[in-house]
């Protein structure tokens, strides 16, 4: 059974998708930090190293998406690391 955690409402959410099948792994999350978090908990249930993840920054206003990190993700010892962290266009990640 999975637990659902209620986030309070912020002008701005984060979504975490893949890259491959854009699956979504987490949405309407209030920071980077737990965004952050997501993916290294999907990363470990996983054990993929080489997927791409896309943080999606958006606006609640409009649901407009404001702006693009991508990212991946490094095993060391027992941690999940975030490398490769970089901004890219909105067009590119569409």
């Amino acid at each position: 059974m999975t637990q659902t955690t209620v986030y309070p409402k912020h002008r701005f959410y984060f979504n975490v998708e893949t890259e491959t099948g854009g699956q979504q792994i987490a949405s309407e999350l209030p920071s980077y930090r737990i965004a952050c978090q997501h993916i290294k908990h999907y990363a470990k249930e996983t054990g993929n190293q080489q997927e791409v993840y896309y943080i999606r920054l958006y606006r609640r206003k409009n649901h407009r998406c404001w702006s693009v990190l991508q990212c991946r993700v490094k095993f060391r010892d027992d941690q999940v690391l975030i490398t490769g962290a970089k901004y890219i266009e909105n067009k590119k990640a569409a």
